[in-house]
């Protein structure tokens, strides 16, 4: 039995690997954030609250049920909480899911390095596919290592760009709701409230296998893991607010941009605006290289042959298909995905209670029998 006193140490490693796993090209560029919450103006902040407790509900209780039923693979983990027929339709579509968002993070690659790098697209897909690869036929623990340390470097400069350019247009804020009817914001919904909900459901394909499993392989403590689960969450979104209100004090020059954190970061700095194309990489490569694993570790444990060759094959394949405009990428294969996603996380949070239900009834039986 694991030690189940908080250690400050893990609960920060677990949340840094969680916060990184969710940060990708998307979230780095600002582009996840404009078309999910910054199109709904103010309300925005609303659907991130949304989006806040359903991660926080899937960090803490995925890393407690991958510890409590030892659940190491994805077709058992679709099984457990939807059943054997929805869960295999789950696990397909699933790695449709994180197939199609890992060609969005390698396609991003290409397109960041070729714009403000000047580094042919492909060479550098190939340069991003490279490093994951190399990250991935390592195995998870050396992956969370790598991702616990990235997640909070991108955090503080996505942040540092957010606050200080709040600090600077503050101003604007009278202006926001006229700016933003004067313009035309690419969005994933015409509602807040389900762009909430959407932006947990596309993620809900990732976080839950990928949580559940690190939960099961973790040598944290109960509580130390799902204080990481809850911390990586609040990371996240408090990040999200921050770029949401940045975005909208500048919505009139970043509506149309592939990657408007980077407009906002040279309004700052021209070398600020040179470090940021290296986080936007950092983003990209946090959230494609886990991808690559999970997808990998459907076929075969780690440092297999059938998990080193299913790896390299995915590689192949996903630099081949990376060839589309990356804001289309996003919007349509981010869209659908949420869609699902929502399915998939009312059926995981039905199955959670009727298991709790079931505990509870099983302890009074033991203590009937006792007594």
């Amino acid at each position: 039995m694991k030690n189940e006193s908080l250690a400050w140490k893990d609960v920060l490693k677990i949340g840094g690997a969680y916060a990184a796993f969710c940060i990708g090209s998307g979230f780095a560029t600002g582009q996840e954030i404009m078309q999910f919450f910054t199109s709904h103006g103010w309300a925005g902040i609303g659907a991130a609250l949304i989006t806040l407790v359903l991660y926080v509900w899937m960090g803490m209780v995925m890393m407690r049920d991958g510890q409590r039923y030892h659940l190491d693979n994805d077709i058992a983990i679709w099984n457990h909480y939807c059943g054997k027929h929805i869960g295999g339709i789950m696990n397909g579509f699933g790695s449709f899911v994180i197939f199609g968002i890992y060609v969005v993070m390698i396609g991003g690659a290409g397109a960041s390095m070729e714009q403000y790098l000047g580094i042919p697209n492909i060479a550098g897909r190939l340069i991003m596919s490279a490093a994951c690869l190399i990250v991935a036929l390592m195995g998870l623990n050396k992956l969370v290592d790598v991702l616990s340390f990235i997640g909070p470097v991108i955090i503080i400069c996505a942040l540092a760009i957010g606050v200080i350019t709040i600090a600077r247009d503050s101003s604007q804020i009278v202006a926001v709701q006229g700016n933003l009817a004067r313009v035309e914001v690419p969005s994933t919904s015409d509602s807040w409230l389900i762009s909430g909900f959407l932006y947990a459901g596309f993620m809900a394909f990732m976080i839950i296998p990928f949580m559940t499993q690190l939960g099961s392989t973790s040598r944290t403590s109960l509580q130390s893991g799902m204080a990481g689960g809850a911390a990586g969450a609040v990371f996240q979104v408090c990040a999200i607010i921050i770029i949401l209100v940045a975005q909208l004090l500048n919505i009139s020059m970043i509506h149309n941009s592939q990657i408007p954190s980077l407009i906002l970061a040279e309004r700052i700095s021209p070398v600020l605006a040179g470090i940021f194309v290296v986080i936007v990489l950092l983003g990209i490569f946090s959230t494609a290289m886990p991808l690559l694993w999970m997808l990998a570790h459907k076929v075969g444990a780690d440092r297999t042959r059938k998990f080193n060759l299913t790896t390299v094959a995915l590689v192949v394949l996903a630099v081949v298909l990376s060839v589309l405009p990356f804001t289309v990428l996003v919007n349509k294969i981010y869209g659908i995905s949420g869609y699902v996603g929502i399915i998939a996380m009312a059926i995981t949070f039905g199955r959670q209670i009727f298991m709790r239900r079931d505990h509870k009834k099983s302890i009074q039986k033991k203590n009937m029998e006792i007594n």
